[in-house]
């Protein structure tokens, strides 16, 4: 791997979308935030790599097919012979925000040895997302890969993603996740996110707090009204341009994706991310917002072919 490059870890998971307002009829999509990160770096110019367990099943394949197909690494996949772990969308509401009824008990995504421990040689920046990184044998895997990772002079980014149906109670999630913040650069999260483990407190005050942890970086995704950085000498912000929602599936990990990209190709992760300018965060948030309102138009996560050079 060169210098340049992404490592990915975090869920793969089938996501059956409604196509009518019924929910007579389901599409099996390809999803979770792990694999839909790798996706939207690939489809921006990174250069990436994806960790994880996947099923040999029929949607497992078809995983890998995708991750072929679109230049993304898969040495580091671990094969498993439990099913694919799966989510049951529900019929959107009129925002467009889905509700996902996670099955993952006896499935890939809890394989033991599913997530690996250790960062790969010349990795510049490693991407922990979601629940994937935060509970269970790939969480605690998390941990380990992080502090490989910070050995390697890599830097970490780690996208909250609340699911909250999949989550141990607030107190435990709370510390699971802080502990995280702790090891990273980079912390992402939306204002659901921020709402369901600190509620009523200000999102500024949110980031203060994580910026006391060690994360250098703060992103909070505000929907329709774009994106906010915070770090602790300066605020940067960007609008999210305005777009007819099909709906919102996979729009942060499409964000996410675009705000990393943006960073790679102007080599501010790894050692460049200690030179990081206003500018450069200010040309990532904006090309971030613009390519996950883009996510938006189209059902499930399908980032565009953009380049972020």
């Amino acid at each position: 791997m060169s210098a340049a490059d992404i490592l990915v870890v975090g869920e793969a998971i089938g996501d059956f979308i409604p196509r009518d307002a019924e929910g007579r009829h389901y599409e099996a999509v390809l999803g979770g935030s792990g694999f839909n990160a790798a996706l939207a770096l690939a489809r921006f110019g990174a250069k990436v790599a994806y960790a994880g367990a996947l099923s040999t099943d029929a949607l497992g394949q078809r995983f890998r097919a995708v991750l072929v197909a679109e230049d993304i690494a898969t040495t580091l996949i671990h094969d498993s012979a439990l099913p694919s772990a799966v989510a049951i969308v529900s019929p959107l509401a009129p925002d467009g925000v889905p509700e996902f009824a996670l099955h993952l008990a006896g499935t890939a995504h809890a394989e033991p040895n599913g997530t690996p421990r250790r960062m790969p040689p010349g990795a510049a920046h490693l991407h922990a997302a979601s629940f994937g990184a935060t509970i269970g044998p790939s969480g605690e895997a998390v941990t380990s890969l992080a502090a490989s990772a910070r050995q390697q002079g890599a830097t970490i980014s780690y996208d909250i993603n609340i699911r909250a149906s999949v989550l141990p109670e607030r107190d435990l999630t709370l510390s699971l996740i802080e502990t995280r913040i702790g090891q990273v650069d980079i912390v992402k999260a939306s204002l659901d996110d921020l709402a369901w483990l600190h509620p009523g407190v200000p999102a500024e005050a949110i980031a203060r707090r994580w910026h006391g942890l060690g994360a250098r970086i703060v992103l909070v995704t505000q929907g329709p009204d774009g994106a906010t950085c915070y770090r602790p000498a300066d605020t940067t912000t960007a609008a999210a341009p305005p777009v007819i929602v099909a709906d919102t599936v996979g729009a942060g990990d499409t964000f996410i994706g675009g705000f990393l990209a943006v960073l790679a190709a102007r080599g501010r992760l790894g050692p460049g991310f200690a030179t990081v300018t206003r500018d450069d965060l200010q040309a990532a948030l904006t090309f971030a917002c613009a390519v996950a309102a883009d996510g938006c138009t189209r059902p499930g996560c399908d980032p565009p072919h953009r380049t972020a050079v």
